[in-house]
């Protein structure tokens, strides 16, 4: 990883640990997991992850491709593999305005809690 990619990648880590999320490195991306609070995985455990490239800008720019395991399926989505684990699909889902009245982590994980929601059984 690139030393300019190291200090977001690790605040993003922190962030995330901050919430009680654990996260790690593996390959390209950083991985998590988010419990699902709505829709077809409702009250599971779903991996996630976000390129590492993708952090650059962290916590001033939110990333925008969502990583899934590809038995995560969308209605509607545009995906590829890019700095992808194997087995994985990434999901173009735009957040939006980034708001500035919580930490910019809440904002995260109720966008990525927002995006599960609508995955089909």
């Amino acid at each position: 990883m690139s030393p300019e990619l190291i200090a977001p990648v690790a605040a993003f880590i922190a962030d995330l640990a901050g919430e009680g999320i654990q996260a790690s490195v593996e390959g390209l991306a950083v991985v998590y997991s988010v419990y699902a609070v709505a829709g077809a995985l409702a009250g599971t455990e779903v991996p996630t992850a976000v390129s590492a490239s993708e952090l650059a800008g962290w916590p001033a720019v939110p990333p925008h491709w969502l990583h899934f395991e590809n038995t995560v399926r969308f209605a509607t989505t545009n995906t590829d593999t890019l700095e992808c684990l194997e087995g994985w699909l990434r999901h173009s889902r735009d957040i939006g305005a980034w708001s500035t009245d919580r930490p910019p982590i809440v904002n995260w994980l109720a966008h990525v809690r927002g995006v599960i929601k609508d995955a089909i059984a």
